[in-house]
């Protein structure tokens, strides 16, 4: 079975027709259980450090690295590298841009809006960056998995936009408004833990879409007319993220919605509901059902999964099998013998645009240790970060890190032409790796200096002369 937790996902079983979902107690899909790839919409809830990465991610066309980290309170050689996002070029590793301040964040989200779940997290970093198009003309997008208001307590809950995002000419903040969001309110009191909000919200692996979903709660009498009954309305939308509009909308895809993926060309979604696991055609909107459930009941989950497609869309992926959604035919993937055959646990996996490997973040227990500044630390080997061969089976493990107080909590992305995997981590790592052969091409960090109060400087050296003197030396 595949599941969220606080720490990352999970997995174990060997067939997506015997898997059962553990997202939440009530019955869902079995399908789900593997098909649910946990592509970084888990919560960075570890102690956090000003040089830390979030998330990693190409460009379309592969020729940039766009890393997302802390909230901007860094120091640089020059005022150009400051900012929680930085974009890399992918070839050299050397630093292009950079952008994004705490002060963004605020102006998007405030302190009144967050990510919803079972526990409300405030936004504080850029772990929710998407890239839309190339390099230096795109946007760079913040996307939530889901938005809602902070404060339980606060009648109004649906807000109006769902995300936020910066042009890189102007820089200035900007809220992605969805104004018809205004007119849409339930009647649920947000004590009993039900309430209006957003998601989940899941950009197309190119970034030129963005599917939402719009859920208004309504109150009413049961059956004995004594106790009140909860229920989601789940509208979908489409936004094309060039222009910020929404191109389609479907009413009522569902009563609650726990995973949600969007296929390239912004045509197909495929969604894991209260009711049902489907794959939608938006033009026509046929619905190609994978799975029902009867009698089901819908709460909140912990947080939202992202559901992945193949390239053309025509499948969908998981780490046992591969659907034809036409077909209804499911492909399984071979898995060798040894650590990779039923990973206990794995807090990232990214798919090979060829679908001829998957990317696995394999993470180890870890003792928390204090630092001399009284901060807490991290302390236990690093996270495996693994190539797993969908034909044959077998798998790379890719060298990290021997350092016992860096990569954790490693996020990975695939090149375009599935030919290089970046891997960013805990501590500020960024390294990028061939993806035949498991070699290191490159490696650049983040480093906080003490003399600096902590705060974060880029360093573009790239001798492993320096990762040794930064591991040994007491002050970092």
């Amino acid at each position: 079975m595949l599941y969220m937790d606080s720490t990352g996902c999970s997995s174990s079983g060997t067939s997506l027709k015997d898997d059962m979902v553990r997202i939440t107690p009530m019955k869902l899909s079995k399908l789900f259980a593997t098909t649910a790839l946990c592509l970084g919409l888990f919560a960075a809830n570890s102690h956090a450090t000003e040089e830390d990465i979030y998330s990693v991610h190409y460009s379309e066309d592969g020729k940039y690295i766009i890393t997302g980290g802390a909230g901007g309170f860094t120091l640089a050689d020059s005022e150009r590298l400051t900012g929680g996002i930085k974009i890399w070029n992918a070839e050299t590793g050397a630093i292009e841009e950079a952008l994004g301040q705490r002060s963004d964040l605020d102006q998007i989200f405030g302190d009144e809006y967050g990510r919803v779940g079972s526990t409300r997290w405030g936004i504080s970093n850029f772990k929710d960056v998407v890239f839309s198009g190339n390099y230096p003309d795109g946007r760079v997008l913040l996307l939530p998995s889901s938005l809602g208001h902070m404060k339980g307590e606060d009648q109004l809950q649906m807000p109006d936009f769902v995300g936020g995002y910066l042009d890189l000419s102007a820089r200035r903040p900007a809220r992605i408004e969805l104004s018809e969001l205004a007119s849409e309110r339930g009647n649920c009191d947000p004590a009993s833990g039900f309430h209006d909000y957003v998601g989940p919200i899941v950009a197309s692996n190119n970034g030129h879409y963005a599917a939402i979903v719009v859920n208004t709660c309504k109150a009413g009498a049961g059956k004995d007319d004594q106790n009140l009954v909860y229920e989601y309305r789940s509208d979908l939308r489409i936004m094309d993220l060039s222009s910020l509009k929404v191109i389609h909308a479907v009413d009522r895809i569902d009563a609650g919605v726990y995973a949600l993926g969007i296929t390239d060309d912004g045509r197909r979604v495929a969604f894991v509901g209260r009711d049902r696991f489907a794959v939608m055609d938006i033009d026509s909107g046929k619905q190609h059902v994978i799975e029902t459930y009867e009698d089901a009941d819908f709460m909140i989950p912990r947080q939202f999964s992202t559901l992945q497609f193949s390239r053309d869309g025509s499948k969908l992926v998981s780490l046992r099998n591969i659907l034809d959604i036409e077909t209804g035919k499911e492909q399984p993937l071979k898995w060798a013998a040894g650590g990779a055959k039923k990973p206990r646990r794995i807090s990232s996996v990214r798919v090979a645009p060829d679908l001829s490997f998957f990317a696995l973040v394999i993470p180890d227990r870890s003792l928390i240790t204090f630092g001399d500044d009284g901060l807490p630390r991290s302390y236990g080997k690093a996270d495996k970060v693994v190539l797993l061969d969908t034909e044959t089976g077998e798998r790379t493990e890719l060298e990290v890190t021997d350092s016992l107080t860096e990569g954790k909590r490693c996020v990975t992305d695939i090149s375009p032409d599935s030919r290089r995997v970046a891997v960013g981590c805990k501590g500020g790592l960024l390294r990028v790796y061939d993806a035949a052969t498991g070699k290191l091409i490159w490696h650049k960090r983040n480093v906080g200096r003490k003399e600096d109060n902590g705060l974060m400087k880029v360093d573009n050296l790239g001798d492993d002369r320096l990762f040794a003197l930064l591991e040994s030396a007491s002050r970092y």
